[in-house]
C-alpha cells in the first residue's frame, strides 16, 4: 500500500512539473489525496502511522529536489499534506460516528423516562396489591416496598426532595448530625450509581446532586450548615467507594467472559471512568460551591492535603479495581489494543519537551505579528505626515 503511494507522488508531482503546476496548493493537494487513499483502504486494518507519514514526506521531498523546486513554503504544502490526508479518513468516520452518538443520546432519553413512567407505574400498582393484605403481612410487604423504591429513589426523580427531607429531619432532632448526613449521602449516592453503569460523567452529576440538595436543606433551615456539608462530602465519597469496590466484586466473582461485563470495550471504557472518578467528585464539589452560601463554601474549599485525605481510599479502591478490569483485559489477548487509550494518558507527560518548543514557537510568532503591527501602524503615521 505504501508503495502505491509513493508511486502516486512521485507520478503526480512529475506532471505537475511538466505542466508547469508547482503550487504550494497542487503540492499539499497531491500529498494529501495519495496518503488519505492509503488511511481509507485500510481503515479496518492496522497502519502505521509514523511510517506512513514518514514515507510520503520523504519522497515528495526527494521528488521536490529532484525538479529543483524545493522552498520553505512546498515544505510546509507537504507537512499539511501528509497530515490532512492522514486526518481526513479519521474526521469523516468522526463525524459519522458523532451523528450516531446524537441520535443515540436521544434514544437513550426517550427510554429513561419511558422507563421512569413506567416504573412508577408498577410501584403504584404494587402499593394496590398490597392494600389487599392486612396485619402483618401488609406492614412486611409495606416495607419491602419502601426499600426497594429508595434504591430506586433517583429514576423516580425524588431523589433530591427526599434527600432533603431526610436531612431537615435530622439536624432537626440535632444528634449526631454529621454521621448521620454522612449515612444518608452515601446510601443515596451508591443507590443511585449502582443503579446502571459506573462512568464519571453520572458519578458528577449524582455527587452534585447529593452534595447541593444536603446542604440546601441545612441552609433552609439556617442551622448546623458547617457539619451538614462534612457529613455530605464524606457520605458522597464513601458512597462512589462502596459503587467502585462493586464493581471490583463484580469482575472478581463472575467467572464467564460472555457476560454484559467483560465486553472489551465494557471493560476499556470502565478503565476510562475509573480512573477519571476522583477527578469527577472533585469537580463535584468545585461545582457546588458556586451555588451555596458562605459558610458551606468555607467547608467546601479544603486544603489539597485535607482533599488528598479524603480520597486516599478512593484512589485506592480505584487502583485496585482498574487493576483487576486490566487483567482481565490481559487475559482475553485485548490488552495490546487498549494501550491506545494508555498512549493517550501518556500524552501530556511525554509532551513537556514538544509543548516547550511550541510554546516558544507561539512567543515568536505573536512577537513577529506585534512588531509588524508596529511597523504598520508607523508606515501609516509616515504617509499622514506626508501628506
Amino acid at each position: 500500500m505504501l508503495d502505491k503511494m509513493k508511486k502516486e507522488i512521485t507520478e503526480d508531482i512529475k506532471k505537475a512539473n511538466e505542466s508547469g503546476k508547482m503550487t504550494v496548493e497542487e503540492i499539499e493537494t497531491i500529498v494529501e489525496n495519495a496518503v488519505s487513499k492509503v488511511t481509507h483502504n485500510t481503515k479496518d486494518a492496522v497502519v502505521d502511522m509514523n511510517e506512513l507519514a514518514k514515507e510520503a514526506v520523504t519522497i515528495t521531498i526527494k521528488e521536490l529536489e529532484l525538479t529543483g523546486e524545493i522552498s520553505k513554503e512546498l515544505a510546509r504544502a507537504v507537512v499539511n499534506g501528509v497530515i490532512n490526508g492522514i486526518n481526513k479518513s479519521a474526521k469523516e468516520n468522526i463525524n459519522d460516528m458523532d451523528m450516531e452518538l446524537l441520535k443515540t443520546k436521544y434514544r437513550l432519553q426517550e427510554q429513561k423516562d419511558r422507563f421512569s413512567v413506567n416504573l412508577k407505574n408498577v410501584f403504584d400498582g404494587t402499593k394496590e396489591g398490597v392494600s389487599k393484605f392486612s396485619g402483618e403481612t401488609k406492614k412486611e410487604l409495606e416495607e419491602a416496598l419502601l426499600d426497594v423504591k429508595l434504591k430506586n429513589v433517583e429514576s423516580l426523580g425524588l431523589m433530591s426532595e427526599t434527600i432533603k427531607h431526610s436531612i431537615k429531619v435530622v439536624i432537626e432532632e440535632g444528634e449526631d448530625i454529621q454521621n448521620k448526613v454522612a449515612f444518608i449521602a452515601k446510601e443515596a449516592t451508591q443507590n443511585a450509581l449502582d443503579s446502571g453503569r459506573l462512568t464519571a460523567e453520572k458519578t458528577r452529576e449524582i455527587s452534585e446532586l447529593v452534595l447541593l440538595a444536603t446542604i440546601e436543606s441545612a441552609q433552609e433551615l439556617e442551622k448546623d450548615i458547617e457539619e451538614t456539608t462534612k457529613g455530605a462530602v464524606i457520605g458522597v465519597k464513601d458512597g462512589i467507594v462502596h459503587s467502585v469496590k462493586k464493581v471490583q466484586a463484580e469482575f472478581v466473582e463472575a467467572k464467564d467472559g460472555s457476560t454484559e461485563l467483560f465486553v472489551e470495550e465494557n471493560i476499556k471504557e470502565m478503565i476510562s471512568d475509573l480512573n477519571t472518578t476522583e477527578e469527577a467528585f472533585i469537580i463535584a464539589i468545585g461545582n457546588t460551591i458556586s451555588r451555596v452560601d458562605n459558610s458551606a463554601k468555607t467547608v467546601l474549599k479544603y486544603p489539597i492535603k485535607e482533599i488528598q485525605e479524603i480520597t486516599s481510599d478512593l484512589k485506592e479502591s480505584v487502583s485496585d479495581t482498574t487493576e483487576v478490569a486490566i487483567n482481565h483485559l490481559k487475559e482475553s489477548g485485548s490488552y495490546i489494543a487498549y494501550n491506545v487509550k494508555e498512549k493517550v494518558f501518556e500524552l501530556a507527560d511525554d509532551a513537556k519537551d514538544e509543548i516547550a518548543d511550541l510554546s516558544e514557537k507561539m512567543v515568536k510568532v505573536s512577537k513577529g505579528a506585534f512588531t509588524g503591527m508596529i511597523d504598520g501602524a508607523k508606515k501609516v503615521i509616515n504617509d499622514e505626515k506626508k501628506v
